[in-house]
C-alpha cells in the first residue's frame, strides 16, 4: 500500500501534524522535524530512487510518534479527503477488540442512526423528534459512508466519509460530519451537567434530537450505563479549525441521554431568541410552511442564556424579506434576526418579529 502514497500527500500530512520542513534538503530528500526531536527524510518526488524505503521509514516513525498502527496512518495519508469518526465503547470483561453480539449490534445500530439522523437534520432542519419516512438522501449517505474493522483499545468502530462527497440536494460529506460533531459536542456539554434540564430548546438548535440522544445511548451497551467516547479526525483536503477532537461520555451518560430522548419528544420550542451571523443556505419550498426559509450560522442566544455558535433556521414573513436575504447572501453580509422560537411545523426555527437587519 505504501507504493500508492504520493510525496505531496505525505508532505501535507506532516505539515498538518505539526512537523516542520528544514530550509535545506539532504541528498535530494526533504528533511522534516518534529517538535519532540524526531526527524524523517521525504523523497523529493514520486520517482525518487529509494522512495519506497524512505516512505516506509516515515510511516514507522509516524507510528511511534502518534501511537497508531501503520495501516491506519497510511490510509489517512492516501485519502486526505476522509472525515473519520471513532466510536469507542468499553464492554466489561471482554478481550480488547471484542464485545458481546448483543452489545456489538447495539453499537453498530447506534453509529448507523447517528449518521442517518445527522443527515435528516442537515436536510430537514433541527427537530425535537423526527418521525415518518426519511428523505432519500439518507440512504445515499449511508451507502457513501464506510465502516472499518473493529480494533483493540476496547471495542472501537470506525466510520469514514469523504468530506467532498456530493449527495442530492447539495448535501456534502463535510456538512453531515460537521453536523454530527456539532450535535455530539452539545450532547457532551449537556451530559457534563448531570441535569435533564440541560436538554431543551437551545440544545436542539445544535441538532441534538430525541432520535440522536437515543442513538448515542446505544453506545453505552445493553443497560446504557457504560462509558463511551467519540473521536473525530478531519480530512485535511477540506481545512477546518482543528484536525482532531475528542468527546467523552462517562458511565451513566447513556441512561441520561435515554431520559433526555423521552423528554425532548414532549417539548415544543418557545421563547425569544436572536442570531447574528451570515446566511448559509436559502430554501424556497413548494408549500406555505416551506416558503421563504434561510439558515444563518453565527452567535445564537435563546432568552438570557449564553451566546453559542449555531446554525439556526429562520422562517421569513414574505417574498420581499426572502429577496433581501438573497442579496445579503450574495454579498456575504452579516445579518441579525430576532424573534420567537417555534416548532409548529415540526422543525425548530426562529420566526422574526419583522424581517431582519443587515449588518455592514
Amino acid at each position: 500500500m505504501t507504493t500508492a502514497l504520493r510525496v505531496d500527500d505525505i508532505a501535507s500530512y506532516l505539515a498538518e501534524a505539526g512537523w516542520l520542513r528544514a530550509p535545506r534538503d539532504w541528498h535530494g530528500t526533504e528533511v522534516w522535524n518534529h517538535p519532540d526531536d524526531y526527524e524523517v527524510l521525504v523523497p523529493a518526488h514520486d520517482d525518487f530512487g529509494d522512495a519506497r524505503a524512505r516512505i516506509n521509514e516515515v510511516l514507522r516513525c509516524l507510528a511511534i510518534v502518534e501511537s497508531r498502527p501503520v495501516p491506519e496512518i497510511t490510509a489517512e495519508i492516501a485519502r486526505p479527503d476522509l472525515d473519520t469518526q471513532f466510536f469507542r465503547t468499553f464492554p466489561a470483561a471482554r478481550d480488547p477488540g471484542y464485545t458481546s453480539v448483543a452489545e456489538g449490534y447495539r453499537a453498530v445500530q447506534g453509529v448507523r442512526d447517528v449518521l442517518a439522523i445527522a443527515t435528516r437534520t442537515v436536510v430537514q432542519g433541527p427537530h425535537f423528534s423526527f418521525a415518518g419516512r426519511p428523505p432519500n438522501v439518507v440512504a445515499d449517505l449511508l451507502h457513501a459512508a464506510e465502516m472499518g474493522p473493529t480494533r483493540a483499545g476496547s471495542y472501537v468502530l470506525e466510520a469514514r466519509l469523504s468530506a467532498r462527497a456530493m449527495l442530492p440536494g447539495g448535501v456534502t460529506g463535510r456538512t453531515v460530519t460537521g453536523q454530527i460533531h456539532e450535535a455530539i459536542a452539545a450532547a457532551e456539554e449537556a451530559v457534563s451537567t448531570g441535569r435533564l434540564s440541560a436538554f431543551g430548546n437551545e440544545i436542539v438548535t445544535a441538532g441534538l434530537s430525541a432520535n440522536l440522544c437515543a442513538a448515542l445511548s446505544e453506545l453505552g451497551g445493553v443497560g446504557h450505563a457504560a462509558p463511551f467516547e467519540i473521536n473525530f479526525r478531519w480530512g485535511r483536503a477540506v481545512p477546518t479549525d482543528s484536525s482532531t477532537s475528542s468527546h467523552r461520555f462517562p458511565a451513566g451518560a447513556g441512561v441520561l441521554l435515554r431520559e433526555a430522548a423521552d423528554q425532548l419528544r414532549t417539548l415544543d420550542a418557545s421563547g425569544a431568541a436572536t442570531i447574528t451571523g451570515r446566511i448559509e443556505t436559502l430554501h424556497h419550498g413548494t408549500t406555505r410552511d416551506e416558503y421563504w426559509r434561510i439558515s444563518v450560522r453565527g452567535g445564537f442566544r435563546a432568552g438570557a442564556g449564553p451566546v453559542r455558535r449555531r446554525k439556526v433556521w429562520v422562517r421569513l414573513p414574505d417574498q420581499a424579506a426572502y429577496d433581501q436575504a438573497i442579496a445579503a447572501h450574495h454579498r456575504q453580509l452579516a445579518v441579525r434576526v430576532s424573534g420567537e422560537l417555534s416548532s409548529s411545523t415540526g422543525r425548530v426555527e426562529l420566526v422574526p418579529e419583522r424581517s431582519f437587519d443587515v449588518i455592514d
